[in-house]
């Protein structure tokens, strides 16, 4: 510990008092952060997890979806032309 880091204090009991009473409201104010910061990386956990859940469905849709037009072209053949008469 440097010495510009310390605070400069007369040493009385009032200003012992006024040290342990800042020292509370430290640790009470850190404590309070380590809460919501446990909090927030739950909730972000959560919603992680649900993103990563409706990827794996979006893929398996798009598979599913994809094998049903292959089916679709082999059983019909090319069927462009009446699906979008004026699209190119």
């Amino acid at each position: 510990m440097s010495g510009k880091d310390r605070i400069e204090i007369f040493p009385s009991r009032m200003a012992q008092t006024i040290m342990k009473a800042r020292l509370k409201g430290a640790q009470t104010g850190r404590n309070l952060l380590k809460k919501k910061s446990d909090a927030l990386t739950l909730r972000f956990r959560q919603i992680l997890k649900k993103i990563i859940e409706t990827k794996m469905l979006m893929g398996e849709v798009m598979r599913e979806a994809a094998f049903s037009l292959a089916e679709a072209k082999f059983t019909a053949g090319d069927f462009r032309h009446y699906s979008y008469p004026k699209c190119k």
